[in-house]
């Protein structure tokens, strides 16, 4: 069959669409491949790494495992307090041995074979009284022997109930300083365990804004290479018309290459301390998360006699002051009482009996009494006991200086950081403007320079001077926040949300 012939124009128009068509395709297809192997990034923000960093560091870890070691000190402490159960028994002893013996018939020692075998158990309940230094007991005990020659002989001894107390008189008691101290120490331990957490704070502060810088001055760096590329091309251009000389053509190349390696050294930074943040929480850092800055809080002012007050209510170095200073007292009393005479008393009440058979020895019980009364005084020691109370005393007042000397250095510091704070505000918000106009002035005077009207060395001046405020802004906020967790740390206390920090500590000890 004949046909016309397609004309050439419509075989043009055809050949293009087709084209076209393919041209799509191939995009699509190419866009779906980029965005299957290139997961997107995403922002992460100080809060969140925070977060991460209390519960993933070895920081935290150690911290959790410190106050571990305090509560159980603590739960020792409080069952030293309770009645204590023990039970001895020496259930199998066997004795074979020649033993000395006095032959009063022949009026000498002779060595005889001796072979027992014996059994021993007792039951014993103590109570320590705490006010008075006191400690009571109860005790029940059994013994058996059996005694093996030229006859074997089989003996009883048993001691059913005997009760008692040792009080010492004079004597310096440990229990009532225990009563002051240990409960000191146990909160002390819940206090630096909060103020250990700020401590990992500022830390991963550190390493965040790190971090968050790196990543800025890649993106300078970036913008940066683009920019002198770009400038190099109209530059070259402009030489062939004869606009610029040769030198100016040579800065520009030479910028370009120097953009090209600062570019590579900041992506060497941001690997650095990338890195090092991913260290220090344990690989819990999302993959691709970019920095996100935080902002300042609005309106937030700390007085300074608040903090003053919630350092003295809540910071541990001051709870420490006050457990040295009863420490202090503690020893001086110990001097006293342990270098001057000893007077203490014992005594017991018991029932007891002796026999041949194992019912006879718990049968017709006979009464077992003591009373002790011991007293010991020194005479002559050359000064050695004076010396050591003196020495106790002295001590003491060495204490009570250092503690002086310490309220005050803390008190001083949590002012001082309060102050540094409420100014540090300011000179952010200054150091953010001064970034933003740095930037439009530098946009501007690319302008010009590309127009002619600005020479090259105003031009790398005001990409300097761009470069520098948004460092010294991302500064600025890193020292903002490290001030108001050094605060938070010293106080014990969230001024943002104006509620002391707090701990679940019964979940701490369960994990």
């Amino acid at each position: 069959m004949y046909r016309e012939p397609i004309p050439s124009h419509v075989r043009i128009t055809l050949t293009i669409l087709t084209a076209l068509i393919l041209f799509s395709l191939n995009n699509r297809l190419l866009a779906q491949q980029v965005s299957n192997t290139v997961s997107p990034q995403q922002g992460i923000s100080l809060n969140e790494v925070l977060n991460l960093a209390g519960q993933n560091s070895l920081d935290a870890f150690k911290t959790k495992r410190k106050y571990g070691v305090n509560y159980w000190q603590f739960r020792s402490f409080r069952s030293s307090l309770l009645p204590k159960i023990d039970f001895e028994t020496r259930p199998f002893t066997f004795n074979r041995a020649l033993v000395k013996r006095y032959d009063s018939e022949q009026n000498i020692d002779v060595f005889r074979q001796q072979q027992s075998l014996s059994s021993y158990a007792n039951v014993s309940m103590t109570q320590n009284i705490r006010a008075t230094g006191t400690r009571l007991f109860i005790n029940s005990s059994f013994d058996r022997i059996v005694n093996s020659g030229l006859s074997e002989i089989e003996s009883y001894s048993a001691t059913p109930v005997r009760i008692g107390l040792v009080q010492p008189v004079m004597a310096y008691n440990r229990f009532k300083w225990e009563k002051q101290t240990e409960p000191l120490k146990y909160q002390k331990a819940k206090q630096e365990f909060i103020y250990e957490q700020q401590t990992i704070n500022l830390k991963t502060i550190d390493l965040f804004f790190n971090w968050a810088l790196a990543h800025k001055k890649v993106e300078i760096a970036r913008e940066n290479k683009t920019s002198t590329e770009k400038l190099f091309k109209i530059g070259k251009r402009r030489y062939d018309l004869g606009s610029i000389e040769r030198d100016d053509l040579l800065n520009l190349e030479m910028d370009v290459y120097n953009a090209n390696t600062n570019l590579t050294q900041n992506l060497q930074m941001l690997q650095k301390t990338e890195a090092s943040l991913k260290l220090f929480l344990r690989d819990e850092l999302p993959n691709n998360a970019l920095p996100e800055l935080p902002e300042l809080v609005p309106g937030l002012q700390i007085d300074i006699t608040e903090a003053a007050e919630l350092a003295q209510a809540n910071n541990p170095d001051i709870l420490n002051l006050k457990l040295r200073k009863v420490e202090a007292l503690r020893d001086l009393d110990r001097a006293v009482k342990d270098n001057r005479f000893d007077l203490s008393v014992t005594a017991s009440y018991g029932l007891n009996q002796q026999a041949n058979t194992f019912v006879d020895a718990y049968g017709n019980l006979l009464d077992q009494q003591m009373l002790s009364l011991n007293f010991s005084i020194p005479i002559l020691d050359w000064g050695e006991r004076r010396g050591k109370i003196k020495t106790a005393k002295m001590n003491k007042d060495v204490a009570d200086i250092e503690l002086q000397q310490d309220g005050d250095r803390i008190q001083q510091d949590i002012m001082q950081k309060v102050i540094d704070f409420n100014l540090q505000r300011d000179l952010v918000i200054g150091a953010q403007k001064t970034s933003g106009i740095a930037r439009e002035s530098y946009q501007i005077t690319e302008k010009r320079f590309l127009s002619g009207r600005v020479d090259l060395l105003n031009l790398t001046s005001s990409r300097k001077a761009w470069q520098t405020a948004t460092e010294q802004y991302i500064q600025s906020l890193l020292s903002y926040w490290k001030l108001y967790y050094q605060v938070q740390q010293l106080t014990l206390y969230d001024f943002i949300n104006n509620t002391p920090l707090t701990q679940d500590f019964e979940i701490i000890i369960n994990n």
